[in-house]
């Protein structure tokens, strides 16, 4: 079964999480992307896609570039306010606990992600589970510059990142950055010079910085909703069995303040949230007792703070219609 999906960002001028505001998919259109602390575009696309908002089989993206991908969120905008390369972090977080719905094979897919994302910080079986790596690090591609020299209006990231770190450095430290020729060397070297805290504290992001982000793999297929783990990890988890009702919520946020602070509720940047709006899998969760749980944590049917916005936005604008060790959790 390919369940339907719904896909949701931010409401225009609003606070960055929730996301209750459906969004385009597979565009070549950007859609703005405004918070109270980001401004910018975003471009979501889904191989395959079946659901809500669809624009096209994302042929734009899926082409040569990224044909080897699943899905992939590109955002290009700015910080409305400065930021540390430190404190800027993305991935998954969740309203409701996980823990009595983790698959089998949850210990070997925490390994995988650590081994691929070293930087990775999560805490699965917290009330408000969270898995978050430094965003500057982890992202599939990072370009930073200004915004003169940004390409803005392209569907994907080129990396371009080791040349403003470069040039940030003002002669201090600059020594250390790596050069690289070819992007996938970059990226390589990006994410080796930037998997270290104390580079991360050098970089600094300013209002004036023009910062485009993608995070995109082959992993995930939300049209079946599984994931694959290549070798030497073969494994496939069919998450839509696991479901409990919660949608795939990617966050782009500030660090807490304090380590043992639960990160989820902190300011957040942008986010995007992957929800499942398919009636046959909604009449099958609530037979196992199950509710859909809205972004947010507010069960279905309830309001948000800012989801008048959302309703006033049925159509977007812009656009055609730890760093640690990890728990073993079989």
């Amino acid at each position: 079964m390919t369940p339907k999906l719904r896909v949701l960002i931010p409401s225009k001028s609003g606070k960055g999480y929730p996301p209750l505001t459906p969004c385009p998919v597979n565009s070549t259109e950007p859609t703005p992307l405004e918070t109270d602390s980001f401004k910018g575009n975003i471009w979501v696309f889904v191989k395959g896609y079946s659901g809500d908002e669809k624009r096209g089989e994302g042929e734009g993206y899926f082409g040569k570039e990224r044909g080897g991908m699943t899905y992939g969120i590109v955002v290009k905008g700015r910080f409305l306010r400065d930021v540390g390369g430190d404190d800027v972090l993305f991935g998954n977080v969740f309203e409701n606990p996980i823990r009595d719905h983790l698959p089998w094979g949850t210990s070997i897919a925490t390994k995988f992600m650590y081994f691929i994302d070293p930087v990775m910080e999560c805490d699965i079986y917290a009330d408000k589970p969270w898995a978050l790596s430094p965003a500057l690090a982890t992202m599939s591609h990072l370009s930073l510059g200004s915004a003169s020299s940004s390409d803005s209006k392209e569907v994907y990231v080129s990396e371009k990142s080791l040349g403003f770190l470069r040039e940030s450095a003002n002669g201090k430290d600059e020594a250390d950055i790596p050069e690289a020729e070819g992007e996938k060397n970059e990226i390589s070297a990006r994410r080796k010079w930037l998997g270290r805290k104390e580079n991360r504290e050098k970089v600094k992001l300013g209002k004036d910085v023009e910062v485009g982000m993608e995070f995109c793999n082959g992993l995930l297929d939300f049209n079946t909703l599984s994931a694959t783990l290549p070798p030497p990890f073969t494994l496939s988890i069919p998450l839509l069995k696991y479901w409990d009702g919660q949608p795939v919520t990617y966050v782009c946020q500030r660090r807490p303040a304090t380590k043992d602070q639960n990160p989820v509720g902190e300011e957040v940047f942008w986010s995007v949230a992957f929800e499942i709006v398919d009636e046959e899998a909604r009449k099958k969760l609530e037979k196992k007792g199950g509710a859909v749980v809205r972004p947010g944590g507010g069960a279905e049917g309830e309001s948000h703070s800012g989801e008048g916005s959302e309703k006033k936005e049925k159509e977007v604008e812009g656009g055609p219609k730890g760093e640690g060790d990890s728990d073993d959790v079989d």
